[in-house]
């Protein structure tokens, strides 16, 4: 008997959008290294996460959760003055990172939200973290 096929997952960078519209990247995103996030971003937001261990996002609903990313509030794009500063750190669950705060990035860069409101704990965020929970499309433990 055949063994099946195994399908071999697409990398981010080539899945065609979700959306079903929109451009594939023009240039590939290099490795989180070639990016910056080096042994010494490894330390930072280690010693970060320690003195910061609950989500901002979680918190600021009335949810004690771990953090488990130092997340850069303002997309730093590859700015190593942004990327390195203190006061434009976050920290973050890995739901808030990976569902709340990719939404916040979106309307931001389409103009419609102030760098302000990607902290997890602003009014916009708490609002968007609000809507997405009672959507129940929270993490399961919610």
């Amino acid at each position: 008997m055949k063994k099946p096929k195994r399908l071999s997952a697409l990398r981010p960078s080539l899945a065609p959008p979700p959306s079903g519209g929109g451009a594939l990247p023009q240039e590939p995103r290099g490795s989180a290294r070639q990016r910056g996030y080096d042994a010494g971003w490894d330390r930072e937001s280690r010693v970060f996460l320690k003195a910061n261990p609950l989500c901002l996002g979680c918190k600021a609903v009335g949810i004690l959760r771990p953090s488990a990313i130092t997340d850069h509030i303002q997309p730093h794009k590859g700015n190593r003055r942004l990327f390195r500063d203190p006061a434009n750190r976050q920290p973050s669950g890995r739901w808030h990172h990976d569902v709340v705060k990719q939404q916040l990035e979106r309307r931001f860069d389409a103009g419609e939200i102030g760098a302000e409101d990607l902290r997890l704990d602003s009014d916009v965020a708490v609002a968007l973290t609000r809507q997405l929970l009672a959507r129940g499309d929270g993490p399961c433990d919610f």
